[in-house]
Protein backbone atom coordinates (compact mmCIF):
# COMPACT_ATOMS: atom_id res chain seq x y z
CA UNK A 1 0.00 0.00 0.00
CA UNK A 2 1.11 3.55 -0.71
CA UNK A 3 2.19 5.63 2.27
CA UNK A 4 0.07 8.75 2.86
CA UNK A 5 0.92 11.47 5.39
CA UNK A 6 -2.08 13.61 6.31
CA UNK A 7 -1.91 17.08 7.90
CA UNK A 8 -3.24 17.27 11.44
CA UNK A 9 -5.20 20.35 10.27
CA UNK A 10 -7.38 18.32 7.91
CA UNK A 11 -10.52 16.57 9.07
CA UNK A 12 -11.50 13.51 7.08
CA UNK A 13 -14.96 14.81 6.19
CA UNK A 14 -13.70 18.05 4.58
CA UNK A 15 -15.02 18.33 1.03
CA UNK A 16 -12.47 18.67 -1.76
CA UNK A 17 -13.18 19.81 -5.31
CA UNK A 18 -11.05 19.52 -8.42
CA UNK A 19 -12.17 21.63 -11.39
CA UNK A 20 -10.97 20.22 -14.69
CA UNK A 21 -11.71 19.66 -18.36
CA UNK A 22 -13.68 16.61 -19.47
CA UNK A 23 -10.65 15.01 -21.13
CA UNK A 24 -8.82 15.04 -17.79
CA UNK A 25 -11.75 13.30 -16.12
CA UNK A 26 -11.66 10.66 -18.87
CA UNK A 27 -7.92 10.23 -18.35
CA UNK A 28 -8.36 9.85 -14.58
CA UNK A 29 -11.04 7.18 -14.97
CA UNK A 30 -9.47 5.25 -17.83
CA UNK A 31 -5.91 5.29 -16.45
CA UNK A 32 -6.81 4.97 -12.76
CA UNK A 33 -4.07 7.50 -12.02
CA UNK A 34 -3.85 10.95 -10.47
CA UNK A 35 -1.59 13.35 -12.34
CA UNK A 36 1.01 15.14 -10.21
CA UNK A 37 2.47 18.14 -12.05
CA UNK A 38 5.90 19.65 -11.23
CA UNK A 39 5.80 23.16 -9.78
CA UNK A 40 7.67 24.38 -12.85
CA UNK A 41 4.46 23.93 -14.85
CA UNK A 42 2.67 26.59 -12.75
CA UNK A 43 5.14 29.39 -13.45
CA UNK A 44 2.83 31.22 -15.87
CA UNK A 45 -0.02 31.47 -13.37
CA UNK A 46 2.22 32.11 -10.35
CA UNK A 47 5.94 32.83 -10.86
CA UNK A 48 6.44 32.58 -7.07
CA UNK A 49 5.58 28.86 -6.98
CA UNK A 50 8.16 27.03 -4.90
CA UNK A 51 9.60 30.20 -3.37
CA UNK A 52 9.66 31.06 0.34
CA UNK A 53 8.86 34.40 1.99
CA UNK A 54 11.72 36.90 2.03
CA UNK A 55 12.51 36.31 5.72
CA UNK A 56 12.80 32.54 5.18
CA UNK A 57 14.88 32.97 2.03
CA UNK A 58 17.22 35.26 3.95
CA UNK A 59 17.59 32.78 6.80
CA UNK A 60 18.28 29.95 4.36
CA UNK A 61 20.81 32.10 2.51
CA UNK A 62 22.58 32.76 5.80
CA UNK A 63 23.29 29.06 6.21
CA UNK A 64 24.99 28.91 2.82
CA UNK A 65 26.92 32.13 3.35
CA UNK A 66 29.01 30.50 6.05
CA UNK A 67 30.72 28.31 3.45
CA UNK A 68 31.31 31.31 1.19
CA UNK A 69 32.76 33.30 4.10
CA UNK A 70 35.10 30.43 4.98
CA UNK A 71 36.45 30.22 1.42
CA UNK A 72 36.84 34.01 1.15
CA UNK A 73 38.76 34.00 4.46
CA UNK A 74 40.99 31.20 3.18
CA UNK A 75 41.79 33.19 0.02
CA UNK A 76 42.58 36.30 2.09
CA UNK A 77 44.89 34.26 4.35
CA UNK A 78 46.61 32.83 1.29
CA UNK A 79 47.12 36.32 -0.15
CA UNK A 80 48.50 37.55 3.18
CA UNK A 81 50.89 34.60 3.40
CA UNK A 82 52.08 35.10 -0.19
CA UNK A 83 52.68 38.80 0.43
CA UNK A 84 54.76 38.12 3.55
CA UNK A 85 56.70 35.26 2.00
CA UNK A 86 57.02 36.97 -1.38
CA UNK A 87 55.56 33.92 -3.06
CA UNK A 88 53.39 34.42 -6.13
CA UNK A 89 50.42 32.07 -6.54
CA UNK A 90 50.33 30.77 -10.13
CA UNK A 91 47.65 32.45 -12.23
CA UNK A 92 45.90 29.19 -13.01
CA UNK A 93 45.69 28.29 -9.32
CA UNK A 94 44.30 31.73 -8.43
CA UNK A 95 41.78 31.50 -11.27
CA UNK A 96 40.69 28.08 -10.03
CA UNK A 97 40.08 29.48 -6.53
CA UNK A 98 38.04 32.39 -7.89
CA UNK A 99 35.95 30.07 -10.08
CA UNK A 100 35.31 27.83 -7.08
CA UNK A 101 34.21 30.87 -5.06
CA UNK A 102 31.85 32.05 -7.79
CA UNK A 103 30.39 28.56 -8.15
CA UNK A 104 29.91 28.29 -4.38
CA UNK A 105 28.04 31.60 -4.35
CA UNK A 106 25.76 30.53 -7.21
CA UNK A 107 25.08 26.99 -5.95
CA UNK A 108 22.39 27.80 -3.31
CA UNK A 109 20.26 29.77 -5.77
CA UNK A 110 20.71 27.20 -8.54
CA UNK A 111 19.94 24.17 -6.38
CA UNK A 112 17.12 25.70 -4.36
CA UNK A 113 15.25 26.72 -7.48
CA UNK A 114 15.82 23.34 -9.14
CA UNK A 115 14.74 21.32 -6.09
CA UNK A 116 11.63 23.46 -5.54
CA UNK A 117 10.53 23.34 -9.17
CA UNK A 118 10.69 19.56 -9.42
CA UNK A 119 8.30 19.00 -6.49
CA UNK A 120 5.09 17.49 -7.90
CA UNK A 121 1.58 18.41 -6.75
CA UNK A 122 -2.04 17.45 -7.28
CA UNK A 123 -4.26 20.39 -6.34
CA UNK A 124 -7.71 20.48 -4.70
CA UNK A 125 -10.08 23.23 -3.58
CA UNK A 126 -11.48 22.86 -0.04
CA UNK A 127 -15.07 24.08 0.26
CA UNK A 128 -18.40 22.89 1.60
CA UNK A 129 -20.06 24.10 -1.62
CA UNK A 130 -19.08 24.65 -5.24
CA UNK A 131 -17.19 27.86 -6.00
CA UNK A 132 -18.29 30.39 -8.61
CA UNK A 133 -14.75 31.77 -8.76
CA UNK A 134 -13.23 28.36 -9.42
CA UNK A 135 -15.78 27.63 -12.15
CA UNK A 136 -14.79 30.85 -13.89
CA UNK A 137 -11.10 30.06 -13.58
CA UNK A 138 -11.29 26.52 -14.91
CA UNK A 139 -14.46 26.39 -17.01
CA UNK A 140 -13.30 26.74 -20.63
CA UNK A 141 -16.41 28.14 -22.35
CA UNK A 142 -18.50 26.09 -19.95
CA UNK A 143 -16.83 22.83 -20.99
CA UNK A 144 -15.66 21.71 -17.59
CA UNK A 145 -16.57 19.46 -14.71
CA UNK A 146 -15.73 19.38 -11.02
CA UNK A 147 -15.08 16.16 -9.18
CA UNK A 148 -16.06 16.14 -5.53
CA UNK A 149 -14.44 13.98 -2.87
CA UNK A 150 -13.37 14.17 0.78
CA UNK A 151 -10.02 14.18 2.54
CA UNK A 152 -10.66 10.63 3.77
CA UNK A 153 -11.65 9.41 0.29
CA UNK A 154 -8.54 10.97 -1.26
CA UNK A 155 -6.33 9.35 1.35
CA UNK A 156 -8.02 5.96 1.01
CA UNK A 157 -7.96 6.03 -2.80
CA UNK A 158 -4.19 6.55 -2.72
CA UNK A 159 -3.40 4.20 0.17
CA UNK A 160 -5.32 1.31 -1.42
CA UNK A 161 -2.88 1.06 -4.33
CA UNK A 162 0.76 0.00 -4.47
CA UNK A 163 3.18 2.86 -5.12
CA UNK A 164 6.80 3.62 -4.31
CA UNK A 165 6.07 7.26 -3.49
CA UNK A 166 5.26 8.84 -0.14
CA UNK A 167 2.32 11.20 -0.60
CA UNK A 168 1.69 14.20 1.67
CA UNK A 169 -1.74 15.85 1.87
CA UNK A 170 -1.63 19.32 3.45
CA UNK A 171 -3.43 22.66 3.26
CA UNK A 172 -1.66 25.55 1.57
CA UNK A 173 -0.72 28.50 3.80
CA UNK A 174 -1.17 31.99 2.34
CA UNK A 175 1.28 34.70 3.41
CA UNK A 176 2.57 38.15 2.52
CA UNK A 177 5.98 37.08 1.22
CA UNK A 178 7.51 40.49 2.00
CA UNK A 179 6.11 40.91 5.50
CA UNK A 180 9.15 41.68 7.66
CA UNK A 181 7.33 40.50 10.78
CA UNK A 182 7.08 36.88 9.61
CA UNK A 183 8.83 34.40 11.89
CA UNK A 184 10.26 31.00 11.06
CA UNK A 185 7.16 29.38 12.57
CA UNK A 186 4.98 31.42 10.22
CA UNK A 187 6.77 29.93 7.23
CA UNK A 188 6.07 26.26 7.89
CA UNK A 189 2.94 24.09 7.77
CA UNK A 190 2.40 21.69 10.67
CA UNK A 191 5.82 22.67 11.94
CA UNK A 192 7.77 20.90 9.18
CA UNK A 193 6.84 21.66 5.54
CA UNK A 194 7.58 24.75 3.43
CA UNK A 195 7.72 24.18 -0.33
CA UNK A 196 5.28 23.54 -2.00
CA UNK A 197 2.76 24.67 0.62
CA UNK A 198 3.38 28.42 0.81
CA UNK A 199 1.64 30.85 -1.54
CA UNK A 200 0.99 34.57 -1.59
CA UNK A 201 -2.15 36.13 -0.18
CA UNK A 202 -3.31 37.02 -3.69
CA UNK A 203 -4.17 33.33 -4.22
CA UNK A 204 -6.09 32.87 -0.98
CA UNK A 205 -9.36 32.44 -2.90
CA UNK A 206 -8.08 29.02 -4.06
CA UNK A 207 -8.34 27.66 -0.48
CA UNK A 208 -6.07 24.91 -1.71
CA UNK A 209 -5.25 21.50 -0.33
CA UNK A 210 -2.28 19.89 -2.00
CA UNK A 211 -1.29 16.30 -2.34
CA UNK A 212 2.42 16.41 -3.10
CA UNK A 213 5.36 14.13 -3.67
CA UNK A 214 8.89 15.23 -2.84
CA UNK A 215 11.77 13.73 -4.75
CA UNK A 216 14.10 11.70 -2.51
CA UNK A 217 17.59 10.95 -3.89
CA UNK A 218 19.00 7.53 -3.12
CA UNK A 219 22.41 8.84 -2.07
CA UNK A 220 24.32 12.14 -1.51
CA UNK A 221 26.18 11.81 -4.80
CA UNK A 222 22.90 11.70 -6.71
CA UNK A 223 21.55 14.70 -4.78
CA UNK A 224 24.67 16.71 -5.58
CA UNK A 225 24.03 16.53 -9.33
CA UNK A 226 21.92 19.39 -10.68
CA UNK A 227 20.80 17.07 -13.49
CA UNK A 228 18.96 14.93 -10.94
CA UNK A 229 16.63 17.81 -10.07
CA UNK A 230 14.86 18.03 -13.39
CA UNK A 231 11.06 18.55 -13.36
CA UNK A 232 9.04 15.51 -14.36
CA UNK A 233 5.36 14.66 -13.76
CA UNK A 234 4.27 11.62 -11.76
CA UNK A 235 1.21 9.48 -12.42
CA UNK A 236 0.04 7.90 -9.17
CA UNK A 237 -2.34 4.88 -9.15
CA UNK A 238 -5.57 5.45 -7.18
CA UNK A 239 -8.89 3.72 -6.65
CA UNK A 240 -11.11 6.00 -8.73
CA UNK A 241 -14.35 4.45 -7.47
CA UNK A 242 -13.39 5.45 -3.93
CA UNK A 243 -12.16 8.88 -4.98
CA UNK A 244 -15.15 10.08 -7.03
CA UNK A 245 -18.12 11.02 -4.86
CA UNK A 246 -19.77 13.38 -7.35
CA UNK A 247 -19.12 14.74 -10.84
CA UNK A 248 -20.59 18.22 -11.31
CA UNK A 249 -21.20 19.71 -14.76
CA UNK A 250 -20.28 23.39 -15.18
CA UNK A 251 -23.14 25.87 -14.61
CA UNK A 252 -22.04 27.61 -17.81
CA UNK A 253 -22.32 24.47 -19.95
CA UNK A 254 -24.79 24.32 -22.81
CA UNK A 255 -26.07 21.21 -24.48
CA UNK A 256 -24.95 18.84 -25.73
CA UNK A 257 -22.08 19.08 -23.22
CA UNK A 258 -24.08 17.98 -20.17
CA UNK A 259 -25.54 15.01 -22.01
CA UNK A 260 -22.11 14.10 -23.33
CA UNK A 261 -20.71 14.03 -19.78
CA UNK A 262 -23.49 11.65 -18.74
CA UNK A 263 -22.87 9.37 -21.73
CA UNK A 264 -19.09 9.36 -21.32
CA UNK A 265 -19.26 8.71 -17.58
CA UNK A 266 -21.64 5.80 -18.19
CA UNK A 267 -19.29 4.36 -20.81
CA UNK A 268 -16.45 4.64 -18.31
CA UNK A 269 -18.37 2.54 -15.81
CA UNK A 270 -19.25 5.36 -13.43
CA UNK A 271 -22.60 5.11 -11.68
CA UNK A 272 -24.97 7.57 -13.40
CA UNK A 273 -26.22 8.77 -10.03
CA UNK A 274 -22.96 10.55 -9.24
CA UNK A 275 -23.19 12.90 -12.26
CA UNK A 276 -25.24 16.04 -11.71
CA UNK A 277 -25.56 19.54 -13.15
CA UNK A 278 -24.30 22.44 -11.07
CA UNK A 279 -26.95 24.17 -8.97
CA UNK A 280 -25.02 27.43 -8.88
CA UNK A 281 -27.34 29.25 -11.30
CA UNK A 282 -30.60 27.44 -10.59
CA UNK A 283 -32.89 26.69 -7.69
CA UNK A 284 -34.32 30.17 -7.16
CA UNK A 285 -37.77 28.82 -8.07
CA UNK A 286 -37.72 26.82 -4.86
CA UNK A 287 -37.39 30.06 -2.93
CA UNK A 288 -40.26 31.68 -4.82
CA UNK A 289 -42.49 28.78 -3.88
CA UNK A 290 -42.13 29.83 -0.27
CA UNK A 291 -44.23 32.88 -1.15
CA UNK A 292 -47.18 30.81 -2.25
CA UNK A 293 -50.27 31.28 -0.13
Amino acid sequence: MAEVHLSKQLRGAIKLWRYLSLDKLVDLRSSGQLFFAPLSSFIRSDPFEGFLPASAMGALGGLYRRGVDDLENSIEQLDDYCERSRYAVPDDAREMLQLKLQDLKATPKRFFHAIAQCQTVNCWHANDVESEAMWRLYSDNGKAVAIETTVDALRESIASREAQHVVHVYPVKYLDFFDKALTSDDCVVDGRHTTPLLKRLSYRHENEVRAFIGRVPSNPREAAKIEYWQPAPIRLPVDVTVLLKRVHVSPYAVEPFGGSVQTICKSLGLHPGIVESSRLLRGQEELLKRLEC
